[in-house]
């Protein structure tokens, strides 16, 4: 698919003179007393609102306006024009009068045209003629008001070139017309503006330069020039309709331009306005042509340009209420009318609808080329209109992408009208063609007519927006860009009632450091866990979007102090991370290191489920990735910077002497973090090996890929993916690709989030040359296709609530290696009680957290406890769980229970050693000797990281009271990992006391 680039800039500058809505035509003026004609026009003026209305037949015997006695004294009958005028100037809109055509009792001759007979030979006395025009300007401006009426237009007159519409085609008596005509008009008022010939194609540079050279010697100064502009060649007649070809738009453009060279050549009228009063495709009131998609985008290509040379442009016409050849058969004939019988918009309507909406607000044209006009808008905003037009099926549909230099989120509202969406003649023709619609038919119609409107949000992506949509052959679309974040009501969370539709961030949790496998049809995840126990936790999933626990790998690692949390030693931002999960003759592998312990642990299982058996393997391979090759070796890739390879042992207990290694990628020299994260894939016959680092130029994660045809050749590569999603150079990176059972491949990699940890993302891979191509050639879509290896398959949750009856949900982790012995849990009365057994000088100290990952873009989590077995300086309660953490509880102080608050405030990212910062006291108030309910809410959206905290007691009128400030949270090197609740109970003066847990209930926000 073609693509085509819009750079959105306010500095861009393009010529465009937008007049859409200054004039529009319509059948003779009589038609103006039909009902439908007065509900097609609302319609037209509600949508797109129209300053002028142009139409033939005033002085037509219909309208009843001259009138001559017996004696053949004029008289005038104004009852029927100011029906029509009321109405006009009641629906906003205004008359463009053409003066014509000739009344049957005034004309010179029987000459007639159309079905309604409308006379169009010159007036037998140019007296009456003159009398009966003066009459009527004089009656306008009595009834509506001198100043109003003045600035109606005035044309003389409807196409005399054409013999059918003035008597021979006699031009010397149409500029006597004229001449008449315009003096008395002048008389009535001189500020009145005046203008012919009103002529079309054919002979229209003959007649307007001979207009002018009469006017220019019968001194005659008219007020602007007016012509006619079709773009079709001769129909060709089949039964009641006319089939033409339309003509190359650049060819009509060019033949408008001849007119404005005429005007200029008289010195006397250089400049002077040209008005086209009529335009379209074709000019039969029967060419299907009108009724298609195809006409609505040709003619927004004419919109984009008639104002080059012209004052205004009037489309014939604004509805099918119309009578020149008889009244219509069908709602769908081919009519010139934006709305067809029946109140239907066709395509075409719409396309005037939005150009009228690129004028609506302060802004100028930032680019106008064949297929697109561009407004930049006072307030930030854009708006655009594009088109598509196809000529006999050549055409193919393109894909439009805007582009600008955009560092807030904003939203794109596309409106698109072709064949697929808005097309009411292809409803029309599957439904029969019926030739009288019912009611309901019409209905049906109507809401078939409408563009289809879509709305998508977009975060810039690297400082950055690109927004792509398709426009099919035949289509028109209107885009705005609105930057600006939501503002939502309190509390009022879309992402929650819709269930979070959007596909990423994939779980919304702290999973970094992927990787992920499929067996058959059940794809399997693994994660860091760092301290957390039981730990390397094994999801598992049938569509790569939603994912559920299945197992944990290990119950507990090495048991060592800092893993214990013995006295004050701990190994927070160490532990387990970045295993690989492989699978291979029917076991399945993980691998990882822990790095308090700088071991490699290797564990096996038959069943994912378990149970894994552990073992090591010696040496120390950093972010490690295993490959069982197809000749029976296997190999570990692994480092940071520098990339290693090196081959293991038939049975992986460690590296095989005289075995490959060889240093396969360096990044040694990269100021900010080199190479690492290592997944190693042979892929048909290649060798792929994927890597987190950072831009050498700026801190950023990227991704990237290395190939070779062999492990002993030369690895070749670069980035893949470089987006940061909308958070600033917090780019995405670091894990496997998978495919599924149908060949298509996907990559999951985690982005940091803040406070909340670092979330995976899923994103479609797809290969050229051999190469994978990540996304949208680097960067994630909003909206892909998955597919689910088992449809309707409902998911567990990852997080959720425990009533602490029966076992203690898969959801809980501990901070650390438990001591169950301290805890007991009553499965009847749905209680967990944690024991003291060391005097801590921090909760981060504290034995048996019993902890939740909280949940992206808000959660909130509530839990009663009972604190009645505290000691003096014992603290029991909620708390947000990372090096900066937030506490809310119960202490017991000088024998009194206490609500507390208690906080330490954020450190600097990347401080190490870190900073031994002090916990503060927000809060302390008094409370009763009861179980209370804490509630602590986090709020992750726009990054905030914050959370706050709540309590009340159990009973039921209770409501919740806030205590202390909001307190800020951050991710940090210190821990590593994702904040999170935490149940805690700990010591501070003597051991043994004890707090109880009940009813933990766990809230999306």
């Amino acid at each position: 698919m073609e693509e085509k680039r819009i750079v959105l800039a306010p500095e861009g500058r393009a010529e465009f003179r937008n007049q859409v809505d200054f004039c529009v035509g319509t059948g003779r003026m009589g038609l103006a007393l039909h009902r439908e004609y007065l509900e097609q026009l609302k319609l037209v003026q509600e949508e797109i609102g129209f300053r002028y209305i142009r139409g033939h037949g005033l002085f037509c015997d219909d309208m009843a306006i001259y009138q001559e006695t017996e004696d053949g004294v004029p008289e005038y009958n104004f009852t029927y024009l100011d029906r029509v005028m009321d109405s006009y100037l009641e629906l906003g809109i205004r008359p463009f009068l053409e003066l014509g055509f000739m009344p049957e009792k005034m004309a010179s001759g029987r000459q007639t045209i159309f079905y309604w007979k409308g006379n169009t030979t010159p007036p037998a006395s140019y007296e009456k003629w003159t009398e009966m025009v003066k009459a009527l300007l004089v009656h306008l401006c009595g009834r509506y008001g001198r100043e109003e009426v003045v600035g109606w237009p005035i044309e003389v007159w409807n196409e005399p070139n054409l013999p059918g519409f003035w008597e021979h085609a006699d031009m010397q008596e149409y500029f006597r017309l004229f001449h008449r005509t315009f003096t008395a008009v002048k008389e009535v008022d001189e500020g009145f503006r005046v203008g012919g010939p009103a002529v079309c194609g054919g002979s229209d540079e003959v007649w307007i330069r001979a207009f002018l050279e009469y006017c220019r010697d019968n001194g005659l100064a008219p007020d602007f020039v007016t012509r006619h502009h079709y773009t079709t060649e001769v129909p060709e007649r089949v039964g009641h309709y006319g089939y033409p070809e339309l003509m190359r738009a650049e060819d009509g453009f060019a033949n408008l331009h001849t007119t404005r060279e005429i005007i200029d050549s008289f010195p006397e009228y250089r400049g002077r306005e040209i008005h086209i009063t009529e335009f379209n495709t074709s000019y039969i009131p029967n060419a299907p042509l009108h009724d298609t998609n195809q006409n609505a985008a040709y003619i927004a290509r004419q919109l984009s340009r008639l104002g080059d040379d012209n004052e205004s442009y009037s489309y014939w016409t604004f509805g099918d209420v119309f009578e020149e050849q008889g009244v219509p058969f069908t709602p769908f004939h081919g009519g010139f009318g934006l709305v067809a019988n029946g109140c239907i918009p066709k395509p075409t309507f719409w396309s005037f609808a939005f150009f009228k909406k690129l004028k609506e607000g302060k802004g100028h044209c930032i680019l106008k080329n064949d297929n697109a006009v561009v407004m930049s808008m006072d307030d930030g905003s854009y708006r655009g209109v594009a088109w598509n037009v196809a000529d006999r099926r050549t055409g193919e549909k393109y894909l439009l992408t805007l582009e600008m230099e955009e560092q807030q989120e904003g939203c794109l509202l596309t409106k698109t009208v072709d064949e697929a969406r808005c097309n009411p003649l292809k409803i029309w023709h599957d439904m029969g063609e019926p030739a009288n619609l019912s009611p309901e038919e019409c209905r049906l119609l109507r809401d078939a007519a409408r563009p289809f409107v879509e709305t998508r949000r977009v975060k810039p992506k690297n400082g950055r927006l690109e927004i792509s949509f398709p426009v099919e052959q035949n289509g028109v679309a209107y885009f705005e860009w609105r930057p600006g974040k939501v503002v939502s009501d309190r509390g009022y969370s879309y992402g929650r009632a819709a269930q979070y539709p959007a596909i990423n961030p994939i779980t919304r949790l702290d999973y970094p450091d992927p990787d992920a496998i499929r067996v058959g049809d059940t794809y399997y995840m693994v994660s860091t866990t760092m301290h957390f126990m039981p730990g390397c936790e094994i999801l598992r999933s049938y569509d790569l979007r939603n994912w559920e626990h299945l197992s944990y790998v290990y119950e507990k690692l090495d048991s060592t102090p800092g893993q214990t949390l013995e006295g004050e030693e701990n190994i927070y931002g160490k532990g387990m991370w970045a295993a690989s999960l492989r699978y291979h003759d029917g076991t399945y592998y993980v691998c990882f290191v822990a790095n308090d312990t700088h071991k490699t642990y290797l564990y096996t299982a038959s069943r994912p489920e378990g149970p894994w058996e552990k073992r090591y393997i010696e040496g120390f391979f950093h972010d490690c990735s295993l490959l069982f090759d197809d000749d029976g070796k296997v190999y570990i890739v692994y480092g940071n910077r520098e990339i290693w390879l090196t081959q293991l042992k038939e049975d992986l207990s460690a590296p095989l002497e005289g075995g490959l290694h060889r240093l396969i990628v360096s990044d040694k020299d990269n100021p900010h973090l080199g190479y690492e994260g290592s997944h190693l894939y042979k892929i048909r016959g290649k060798y792929y090996l994927f890597l987190i680092h950072s831009r050498p130029d700026m801190w950023r994660r990227t991704e990237s890929c290395f190939v070779a045809d062999s492990l002993e050749g030369e690895f070749l590569g670069g980035d893949v993916l470089d987006d940061d999603c909308g958070l600033p150079n917090r780019g995405v990176a670091q894990g496997p690709i998978v495919d599924t059972p149908e060949g298509k491949w996907y990559a999951i990699q985690f982005q940091d989030s803040g406070a909340v940890g670092r979330v995976p993302f899923l994103m479609p891979v797809t290969w050229e040359d051999d190469y994978p191509v990540f996304g949208d050639r680097g960067t994630i879509p909003q909206d892909f296709p998955v597919e689910s290896t088992r449809p309707g398959y409902v998911y567990a949750p990852l997080v959720g609530s425990d009533d602490f009856k029966g076992d203690l949900k898969t959801h809980w982790e501990f901070n650390h290696e438990p001591d169950l012995s301290l805890i007991a849990h009553d499965r009847e009365a749905g209680t967990w009680q944690v024991a003291t057994d060391k005097v801590c000088a921090s909760l981060l100290q504290a034995r048996n957290t019993l902890t939740q990952r909280m949940l992206m873009p808000g959660c909130a989590a509530e839990v009663t406890v009972d604190g009645g077995g505290l000691r003096e300086g014992d603290f029991a309660g909620l708390c947000a769980l990372q090096s900066c953490f937030g506490f809310l509880g119960l202490t017991r102080r000088n024998g009194e229970l206490l609500m507390v608050v208690r906080t330490v405030e954020p450190g600097e990212f990347r401080k190490f050693p870190p900073e031994n910062r002090p916990e503060e006291e927000w809060a302390a108030v008094p409370v009763e000797e009861k179980p209370y309910v804490l509630k602590l809410e986090a709020d992750f959206s726009e990054g905030k990281d914050v959370c706050s905290f709540y309590y009340k007691d159990r009973s039921f009128w209770s409501r919740w009271q806030k205590i202390g400030p909001e307190h800020q949270l951050r991710f940090s090197m210190e821990h590593f990992c994702g904040c999170r609740f935490g149940l805690t109970v700990y010591s501070t003066r003597e051991a043994g006391g004890s707090a109880a847990f009940s009813e933990f209930v766990y809230r999306e926000r």
